[in-house]
């Protein structure tokens, strides 16, 4: 997004017939002032060729806007093929003649490598000169560097300083800049109502990442109310700019149903857009449709190519997904050792799944050498996250000793965390605490109670102790259709034990 300020009208009250005269009479103010007419359709029907042909004629004329307006057409494909070399050219020579834009453009071409090989002091220098000139968008990206590190030395306070021109100039991008520092009190006191009202600045002005910003207050309560409709609205339009990491979160509002009707397929697309874009957390969401068959067929090859490129990208639930499929062999041959790199690199991240995916490798030995205490120090870091598998697996090792002495009242409160937090497995684990007394009285009605709702949460063993439940008359009525039907689910899920069961009311 580039910043354009015409220095001799008003965009909206450009006459285009006193323009195309001038124009055609070789005046390159008024050839610039042509061609964007042209390229911003104002006046007239918009159009990239013919925008691209009066910029031409300023240019070659010598006036620096239009060579920098040149040089943008050239270096997003507008009216022509793209050319970072060209690009590159035109903002050269709009910089030697000292246009703000241009030097910030050019800026941008050492920063990015494009038409150049990276070069960030060179990118900081011309940063410098832009924003020294007046241009609200260099004065942005010099606060930027400052911010960053990036050519010079981190400044938070010049980064600051920087920041609060660029958006007293109107820049967009400068106020979400702004709103950030405020919000983490980078160079500046902490102040999220400051945070708030300048994303929302930003925001209304058309920048994305302000949008983007604003969409997170309203989606996770930042000084606002929980507003799911709110910020699906803001997502929306940030998206619709392109922006990768909005791209993923309207995917995700399409996945889970925030703030508007639950459909696979429009996550889908989003995913892929923003994985297509390099978006790593896009990336690792695209492969868990792969996956699951979200919006698309399973597949677990594409699975596991989508989180290859997340997890190499850095992406700590990619990294822990990756880990997921060596370890199942999901779309790659089983790899335990794999498996515990992959999860390491996750847990180490902070990734509670990943951290509990690392305390399994260590529980049962898959990858790296049985530890039990390595595996508990792991499970307690996940569980301290908010994991309930984590939760319910530290139950496990309390209820069978490993790694601790064993401790039938804290595996009790293990499995209760877990299964008030909704774990199927935790769920049918205090059923068997209440049903054999472990921990807590025998109370076959609660065993009976989470059973059903592991059951009704799919969980195979679920399935096995509820059939019991139905054929032996334990916290209910006996019924033994019930219980042939339940065992069947759990033989269905791998519980071998239901054949037994089964034998037993058939007589087999």
């Amino acid at each position: 997004m580039f910043y354009y300020k015409d220095i001799i009208l008003d965009k909206n009250n450009l006459n285009k017939l006193e323009c195309s005269e001038s124009a055609r009479k070789g005046d390159p103010i008024a050839q610039y002032n042509l061609g964007s007419c042209y390229q911003h359709g104002n006046g007239v029907i918009k159009d990239y060729n013919k925008a691209l042909l009066w910029y031409s004629k300023s240019a070659n004329n010598g006036y620096a806007l239009g060579q920098n307006n040149l040089g943008e057409l050239y270096e997003k494909g507008f009216g022509c093929n793209k050319d970072y070399n060209k690009a590159f050219e035109w903002y050269s020579k709009s910089a030697n003649y000292e246009c703000a834009e241009g030097q910030k453009n050019l800026g941008n071409c050492y920063y990015y490598g494009r038409g150049i090989t990276k070069d960030y002091n060179k990118a900081f220098e011309l940063y410098l000169k832009s924003a020294n000139n007046g241009c609200a968008l260099g004065q942005n990206s010099l606060g930027f560097c400052y911010k960053n590190g990036i050519g010079v030395k981190k400044d938070y306070d010049k980064a600051v300083e920087w920041f609060f021109k660029a958006a007293n100039n109107g820049c967009a991008l400068g106020k979400n800049n702004l709103g950030v520092c405020y919000r983490y009190g980078i160079g500046v006191t902490k102040d999220i109502n400051k945070a708030f009202d300048l994303y929302s600045e930003s925001a209304n002005d058309g920048c994305a990442e302000g949008q983007y910003n604003l969409g997170n207050c309203y989606y996770h309560g930042i000084i606002t109310d929980v507003n799911y409709n709110k910020a699906f609205e803001w997502y929306f339009k940030s998206a619709n700019e392109g922006f990768n990491p909005t791209q993923y979160n309207l995917g995700y509002c399409y996945q889970y149903g925030k703030g508007v009707a639950k459909d696979y397929n429009k996550a889908f697309i989003l995913y892929y857009k923003s994985a297509n874009n390099g978006f790593c957390s896009g990336q690792n969401n695209l492969g868990l449709c792969y996956e699951r068959g979200f919006g698309t067929n399973k597949d677990y090859k594409k699975a596991f190519e989508w989180y290859s490129k997340s997890a190499d990208n850095g992406c700590a639930e990619g990294q822990n997904n990756l880990g997921f499929c060596y370890e199942k062999g999901f779309g790659t041959n089983k790899d335990y050792k794999k498996a515990f790199e992959w999860y390491t690199k996750s847990a180490e991240k902070g990734c509670a799944i990943g951290q509990r995916g690392l305390g399994s490798c260590y529980y049962y030995g898959n990858g790296v050498s049985q530890d039990y205490k390595k595996a508990i120090e792991w499970y307690v870091k996940s569980a301290g996250k908010g994991d309930s598998i984590a939760k319910n697996n530290l139950g496990c090792c309390y209820l069978y000793g490993c790694g601790f002495i064993q401790n039938y009242e804290k595996a009790f409160k293990w499995f209760s965390r877990s299964a008030n937090d909704g774990c199927s497995l935790g769920q049918n684990a205090l059923g068997y605490c209440y049903e054999k007394g472990f921990g807590t009285d025998k109370n076959y009605n609660k065993a009976f109670e989470w059973y059903l709702k592991a059951s009704n949460n799919g969980d195979p063993k679920g399935y096995y102790n509820l059939g019991k439940c139905y054929h032996y008359g334990i916290g209910t009525s006996i019924n033994i259709e019930e219980a042939i039907i339940l065992y069947n689910k759990a033989l269905d899920k791998g519980i071998k034990d239901a054949t037994n069961e089964l034998n037993k009311i058939l007589k087999f």
